[in-house]
């Protein structure tokens, strides 16, 4: 049996600093009892790490190194905000510890019904705050508090939300303090982020820790994900999907936002569109989906984007993130959003105080978990006592939506602690003062040790149509700085998964909240068609992806040439594959200029600069662009894409040492990672129009790939010998083998261009692309309006038609001014193609409405 966990009920502390100065983490009772199976309690978790046992230092340094992969393999990231000097950021590995944080099941209970108490609470304050402001008036709270606070939307109040739901979701940020009491921290009310990390993190741990996970019989977490699909669909003021279904997207700031992994996999685990603002337009007060096809229309929208930034037109008219008129047709009740906009009003720090105060007039109930004892500067008394203990205090921003990081008054010395407190009286209403508690500690695996970090746990909460329903389990964040609870991730902190150990079925906020029976779910909303945006990324994923496998493969084979110089031929073919080099970008004109007696020398230096960063045209610029276009799509593709990705960056993120032979061992990696690639393009997606996309960008690619190399090996240079070229591109398009095969007298021109541009069972031939081409945009969703005499998709055939028939010309590949001609058509046309495929597909002046 689970070790009786005694759980404090807040009582009215006596002063701001009423409780007790007891440090430490008191649950390593439960990990001894759980795990260890040995019935004795030990006084601190410490004791719990011995030399045996699933958590001794040689085991957990297993375990860590296989969660460690499993985080990298799947692509598990958050992004750092100016990491290096770059405003735009870096995505960054997700930091996970592979120790969990457990909680026994009563104390579980009395945080799940405080959280679901609190949630309660603040949706009746929003309803009023954006209705008859009644707590305003009767003096409940003071006026400034609301009017001073610049996440009141005034362009919100009156606006009754479709189902009459304004918190779908909720998180609280709680604290333990000395005493064993959890305080509340801070409250998630306009778009709480980390549900998607804390169940990335489950899965993470229970495959690291199976026997662990089986032996504390923890609690699933997929219950709460299923009564979010619920909400949504209920919230729905109209199903405009098919078969009767609501259509519901995510929105999402974008790849450069920090938490865009978790936008992309709730996107994907909730079966919901990921789309930005750019994504979604408004039409007769009714919002749309830009596809592929025309508009479709939104009935649900969970966003991510704060409240200020929805709609430019009547709130930030700076904002490129929203979707201009979403107000509007939030106010005509054509579109649910969750959480509503201006939600983001109550998690102001500035509302701590009144809490207690708040819970009895609405609820009628005493706050079943106090919150950490906070101070507004803008109540007279309460600014008198924040000056007079500044050093006791952290001080932050009073409104959440003002900016700010908070400021420990004890790293202050009196100079700076005099003109702050002059900041506070010339503004009082902008800052807060919380109580600086000792912090409680949790166990955290550092570099093969076991120490304590301060740590916040997120618990997260979901609206039901029978009240609340709470996540068995939450986000935990450990501070960066041992001696209070900093969570910023772009401070270093790290987080963990939090276990209920042994609650059973009907604990954990349960009780009042029951999810509904699997014969009684609703319909689950669909995501609708693919967005223009995606199909555009996708394109374009497929053109980078193409780029950077045509550079591998010519750097492979330049240094090859290198390496067996002794090979006939070898010297000769150097001087082509250097000109190539620069007619697609990859090195500087100034070498690939160089006279032939200088050409071994050239390539050794393109080999060289290949993996420098700053080189516009190389290895790593070629394959940023592949994985930004991937990550704009990240809830379309695969989810193996993700490690091939991660391990194309590895390959690349440094110069090889060691010569010739480390430059073509990592170009092997390198292929072998880009062939991965293509295999997951053609086994690992659905034939959808995405997919069509993506393959027509790649096939579109190489045709102009395969133009590249016809004029930048100077092969066209009139010479009628076969030139040293030919053997170049058949390589370049894995068509040695083949030509030797059938022709073993030797090099020819004629077959080995006939093999290179018609051949049209050649994956890598020019007629190839050309027929793939033209399969895969008569496959695609008709765009013509009445406004287009010719639509752009049939002129893009017509053109293809042209190209088709040149190619397969008998004297194509004898005759050099009818080769000539055709690759000065290729280069003309297929960018016209490609232009042509963008203004049919990814962009909407005509589009309609569906």
């Amino acid at each position: 049996m689970l070790p009786q966990v005694a759980v404090s009920r807040p009582e009215a502390q006596p002063s701001l600093f009423g409780e007790a100065d007891a440090p430490g983490y008191g649950a390593g009772t439960v990990w001894d009892e759980m795990v260890t199976g040995t019935g004795r309690l030990r006084p601190h978790w410490q004791g719990f790490f011995s030399a045996h046992g699933p958590f001794a230092p040689e085991v957990m340094a297993q375990r860590w190194e296989a969660a460690r992969r499993l985080l990298f393999q799947n692509g598990v990231t958050y992004n750092l905000y100016g990491d290096g000097g770059d405003a735009q950021g870096h995505e960054r590995p997700w930091p996970l510890d592979p120790i969990p944080l457990l909680l026994p099941a009563e104390e579980w209970r009395a945080i799940a019904d405080g959280v679901m108490q609190r949630a309660r609470l603040l949706e009746t304050v929003l309803a009023d705050l954006y209705g008859g402001q009644s707590l305003v008036r009767g003096g409940v709270i003071p006026a400034a508090l609301l009017h001073a606070d610049p996440g009141f939307l005034r362009a919100c109040h009156g606006v009754e939300p479709p189902g009459g739901v304004r918190l779908v979701l909720y998180a609280a940020d709680l604290v333990r303090g000395g005493d064993g009491v959890w305080r509340v921290l801070a409250s998630r009310t306009q778009s709480p982020t980390g549900a998607g990390y804390a169940l990335e993190n489950r899965v993470i741990l229970s495959q690291t820790l199976p026997d662990v996970f089986r032996a504390c019989n923890v609690d699933r977490l997929a219950p709460f994900f299923e009564a979010l699909r619920d909400t949504l669909v209920r919230i729905a003021p109209r199903a405009s999907g098919p078969d009767g279904t609501p259509r519901a997207v995510l929105l999402t700031p974008g790849p450069l936002n920090e938490a865009y992994f978790e936008h992309a996999y709730l996107a994907r685990h909730l079966g919901l569109t990921l789309a930005e603002g750019a994504d979604l337009t408004v039409r007769d007060q009714a919002v749309y989906l830009k596809t592929l096809s025309g508009l479709e229309r939104v009935d649900v929208i969970l966003r991510r984007v704060d409240d200020g930034f929805c709609d430019p037109l009547e709130l930030r008219a700076d904002s490129a993130l929203g979707v201009p008129g979403l107000l509007e047709a939030v106010r005509a009740g054509s579109v649910a959003v969750a959480n509503a906009l201006g939600s983001g009003l109550t998690d102001s720090p500035a509302l701590i105080p009144w809490m207690p105060a708040l819970c009895r007039h609405l609820l009628g109930e005493d706050l079943c978990l106090p919150d950490v004892p906070t101070l507004w500067a803008g109540e007279p008394g309460q600014r008198r006592e924040m000056l007079a203990t500044l050093d006791r205090l952290s001080l932050r921003p009073a409104f959440s939506a003002l900016p700010g990081r908070p400021v420990l008054g004890s790293e202050l010395d009196r100079t700076r602690r005099a003109a702050l407190a002059g900041r506070i009286e010339a503004g009082p209403v902008r800052w807060v003062g919380q109580a600086i508690a000792p912090p409680s500690t949790a166990p955290v695996w550092r570099d093969g040790t076991v120490e304590a970090q301060p740590l916040v746990l997120r618990v997260f909460a979901c609206a039901t149509g029978s009240g609340w329903t709470v996540m068995r389990g939450g986000l935990v964040r450990i501070s960066a700085d041992p001696r209070h609870p900093s969570v910023s991730l772009q401070e270093g902190a790290g987080a963990k998964d939090a276990w209920v150990v042994g609650s059973g079925p009907d604990t954990g906020g349960r009780r009042r909240n029951q999810v509904p029976e699997a014969g009684q779910r609703e319909p689950v909303p669909v995501s609708g068609s693919l967005p223009s945006r995606a199909a555009d990324h996708l394109f374009w994923l497929g053109r980078y992806a193409e780029r950077a496998d045509a550079r591998v493969r010519v750097l492979r084979a330049a240094a090859a040439r290198l390496v067996e110089e002794d090979r006939p031929g070898a010297t000769e073919e150097l001087l082509p594959l250097l000109r190539l080099m620069g007619w697609i970008g990859l090195v500087p004109t100034a070498i690939a200029a160089l006279p032939p007696a200088d050409s071994a020398r050239g390539i050794r230096q393109s080999i060289e600069i290949a993996f420098d960063p700053a080189n516009p045209g190389g290895l790593r610029a070629a394959l940023d662009r592949l994985r930004r276009a991937a990550v704009g799509v990240r809830d379309r593709l695969p989810p193996e894409l993700s490690r091939v990705l991660a391990q194309l960056d590895a390959l690349t993120a440094d110069a090889p040492g060691g010569g010739l032979a480390a430059a073509m061992l990592r170009l092997d990696d390198l292929a072998t990672a880009m062939a991965a690639l293509a295999g997951l393009e053609q086994d690992g997606m659905v034939r959808s129009p995405g997919w069509r996309f993506l393959v027509l960008g790649r096939r579109l690619e190489r045709a102009i790939g395969i133009a590249a190399g016809l004029r930048g090996t100077g092969l066209l240079s009139g010479s009628t010998a076969p030139h040293p070229a030919l053997a170049v591109l058949l390589e370049l398009a894995a068509s040695g083998g083949e030509y030797r095969a059938r022709f073993p007298a030797g090099l020819r021109t004629a077959p080995a261009l006939s093999l290179l541009l018609a051949e049209s069972d050649h994956p890598r031939s020019l007629l190839y692309q050309l027929d793939a081409v033209a399969a895969q945009l008569v496959s695609l969703p008709r765009t013509e309006t009445e406004q287009e005499a010719r639509p752009p998709v049939e002129t893009a055939l017509g053109l293809l038609h042209d190209l088709l028939f040149q190619a397969m010309r008998e004297d194509t590949g004898r005759d050099p001014a009818v080769l000539l001609h055709l690759v000065e058509r290729l280069d003309t046309v297929l960018p016209q193609i490609s232009d042509l495929i963008s203004q049919a597909y990814f962009s909407h002046a005509f589009a309609r409405a569906t």
